[in-house]
């Protein structure tokens, strides 16, 4: 489990006019990350940063943000699941003008990773790199993928438990994320089921309520919940007692 984001510029003004940038890349590592960082710019369909490391700080990858001018801009956080924790393997991934993040674990494509020694998302990469294969068979797995797709950005959503969408009209800022803090009470939306994104047509989406409230469901070694707000923060589970990662 990771957190991932993908926003546009105009998205990146919101955040930062709400909650600076530099605050929020900082909330997602602090929630479920902290095993290295990674981003990517695009700009006029053209992969223009590709940046990551163990020790890559969000402080300077948000000066480079901001001062960059992009189209898009891809973020990754990682909490080291599958692959030990190393440079080549912090997220994103490239092949071509083909750039991968997830949110997730993979154990269907576990053989490949471990012979290979790299991460799930990586094998799954190179499978389609491989075999040539489109974002429509990104849905054959359960995790949230995110990134650029022939210069375009994409998002792949099978769980929508961990995606939030903050979409304003008036401004077009339009940002896709694993979630965000209590500060973000408006704007945000909640897709109503899984799908693919590839830019265009958003899929159906209900706004956040501030007052819904699910029962906790232990998923392997993590357990979701929801706070007053309708967000979602996770209890990383373990015998002594767990540590928490909520806001």
């Amino acid at each position: 489990m990771c957190r991932v984001l993908l926003m546009n510029k105009k998205g990146e003004s919101e955040i930062e006019k709400i909650y600076g940038l530099e605050k929020y890349l900082k909330f997602l590592e602090n929630q479920l990350g902290g095993h290295g960082n990674g981003f990517a710019l695009l700009k006029n369909e053209k992969i223009i940063k590709f940046e990551k490391g163990v020790n890559l700080d969000v402080k300077d990858i948000a000066k480079t943000i901001q001062e960059t001018d992009y189209d898009w801009c891809l973020f990754h956080t990682r909490l080291a699941s599958v692959g030990i924790k190393t440079d080549s393997n912090c997220h994103p991934f490239k092949r071509g003008d083909t750039i991968i993040a997830m949110n997730g674990t993979e154990k269907s494509v576990s053989f490949i990773s471990e012979v290979k020694e790299i991460t799930d998302t990586e094998a799954i990469l190179d499978l389609m790199s491989k075999y040539n294969l489109g974002l429509a068979a990104l849905k054959r797995f359960s995790s949230i993928f995110m990134g650029f797709y022939k210069g375009k950005p994409f998002v792949v959503a099978d769980n929508t438990v961990n995606i939030e969408i903050l979409k304003d009209r008036r401004n077009e800022a339009l940002v896709f994320a694993s979630n965000f803090p209590r500060k973000f009470r408006s704007n945000i939306f909640i897709p109503d089921y899984r799908f693919i994104w590839n830019g265009g047509r958003l899929p159906n989406m209900t706004k956040r309520s501030n007052n819904i409230y699910k029962s906790p469901m232990l998923v392997n070694d993590y357990i979701f919940d929801t706070d007053l707000y309708g967000q979602y923060y996770i209890d990383a589970y373990n015998k002594k007692g767990g540590v928490k990662y909520g806001v």
